[in-house]
């Protein structure tokens, strides 16, 4: 009777351990917030600059609730959203079996964390920012009262200093206290380089320009020093994506081959973490893509020609690369820099005219069709400044070129009631040219600038711009 006391006992105990070593690979999180009840809670967390919802709970009439899933989540920083769509935020570590409570009236402050240090940690860093961030406020405030009085700006400039260094302490500490972890690695990627001071040599004459141009550079080389690219949770806070949109939008020149460096280095970087690696790959091609930027499609040839179709993208399947590969093969042939491809086309006296057989300066080269609203608005502009740099004796000629074989009549029409005869008009009736492929032409008006050796120096440039851009291209080459 003993022994099988004893066996029951044996098993009720095996069964308790393994069901709490099942449940310890999952995640609960005990929620009670004072002033709600009776209504949906939701768990969600960031992902770059967008935001998922991963659970969602019912609370009781006390505000009480609990997450909980079989199966640990991603770490990141996560959301606990009321039925108003405010939200506050808690860290997702290692350990996701923690309490939390607070109430409506501050959620940050009134916050009590059991069985999470790491979230511990992050609310008194939360709570620690939000009182600076409200005595800066504060101090803005005198600040902008006290503009008049030198001595007063002095003093509270000196006062803004002191607690700027106040927060950069409390990163330090709290890195240097938390390697490794989550929050540790959360508040360092908050963190900017700190440049040193340094000692411009003597024989400089515009000490300020060189300490700027020492300055930007140290920056920009140490950007990412603070960030770990081996963690992967970074992706799941607004951190990351936010530091380098930044990085690549503002502090990096827009300029193809800087960024195609720039680019190729920050790639590297990330190649520690299948995760990172896959984003920041998958983030740029993005971006070069939607650029407004004139040349950045030249970024975009690298990212997919390096990335996608050398095979690297481990996550892409093949209608995704079909894609790409048919997107940088209209590309490429029409990047900045390169001799634009051959056209042999008919005028619209009948005669076959090439483009390279065109003898002048500059060649600006119009896309349109007369069935387009916003051609029918733009060749006249564009006839308009062709006349003003004909005469500045600008060597300049227009090739306008009808994209469609049939309509024709609608086209000489066009061409002879606006009176712009006195350029080039052409066509492509053979499909000699190829020239949608060539040029990328997918849709209309669409102008390109050619130098003298028919290397294209601007492509899809606003007629307003053309001016300018031959103006300044011309101050440059000096």
């Amino acid at each position: 009777m003993m022994k099988k006391i004893l066996f029951s006992i044996t098993v009720i105990v095996l069964m308790c351990f393994l069901g709490f070593n099942t449940f310890s690979q999952g995640y609960k999180i005990s929620v009670k917030i004072n002033g709600i009840k009776d209504t949906t809670l939701l768990l969600g967390h960031h992902f770059a600059d967008k935001k998922f919802v991963k659970d969602t709970i019912r609370v009781d009439e006390n505000g009480f609730g609990i997450f909980e899933g079989k199966e640990k989540l991603d770490g990141g920083i996560y959301l606990i959203i009321l039925p108003w769509m405010t939200y506050f935020e808690i860290l997702m570590p290692e350990d996701q079996v923690f309490y939390i409570e607070t109430d409506t009236a501050d959620y940050v402050k009134n916050m009590k964390i059991t069985g999470s240090v790491q979230n511990q940690k992050f609310n008194d860093y939360q709570a620690f920012m939000g009182k600076k961030q409200t005595q800066m406020s504060e101090l803005n405030k005198k600040l902008e009262a006290s503009k008049e009085n030198e001595a007063e700006v002095k003093r509270l400039r000196e006062e803004m200093k002191k607690m700027d260094k106040e927060v950069k302490d409390n990163w330090k500490r709290i890195s240097a206290e938390n390697k490794g972890t989550l929050f540790g690695n959360v508040i360092n990627a908050m963190r900017s380089p700190e440049i040193p001071e340094f000692e411009i040599p003597e024989f400089y004459e515009n000490k300020d320009s060189v300490k700027q141009m020492w300055q930007y550079l140290y920056n920009k080389n140490h950007y990412f020093d603070h960030i770990d690219f081996s963690d992967d949770r970074l992706l799941r806070t607004p951190l990351f994506e936010s530091k380098m949109g930044h990085f690549f939008k503002k502090i990096i020149i827009q300029a193809p081959d800087t960024l195609i460096r720039e680019t190729k280095e920050f790639i590297d970087k990330t190649r520690v973490n299948d995760e990172m690696f896959k984003y920041a790959v998958n983030y740029l091609l993005v971006h070069y893509s939607s650029s407004k930027i004139m040349g950045m499609d030249e970024v975009l040839v690298f990212v997919g020609e390096s990335y996608y179709l050398s095979g690297e993208a481990f996550w892409a399947d093949s209608t995704h690369l079909a894609k790409i590969r048919e997107r940088v093969e209209k590309i490429s042939p029409n990047i900045i820099g390169k001799i634009a491809s051959d056209m042999k086309l008919i005028t619209y006296d009948n005669k076959v005219v090439t483009l390279h057989g065109i003898d002048t300066k500059y060649t600006i080269i119009a896309f349109w069709e007369p069935g387009c609203g916003h051609c029918k608005k733009l060749i006249p502009k564009l006839h308009e400044v062709y006349s003003r740099l004909f005469d500045a004796n600008k060597s300049v000629e227009v090739i306008a070129i009808f994209t469609q074989v049939k309509e024709k009549d609608e086209w000489v029409e066009f061409i002879e009631k606006n009176a712009i005869t006195d350029w080039i008009n052409a066509y492509d009736p053979y499909g000699w040219s190829n020239f949608r492929n060539n040029y990328d032409i997918y849709s209309t008006p669409v102008i390109y600038l050619l130098d003298k050796s028919k290397k294209i120096i601007a492509k899809r440039i606003d007629v307003e711009k053309i001016e300018e851009f031959i103006e300044n291209y011309e101050k440059y080459n000096k």
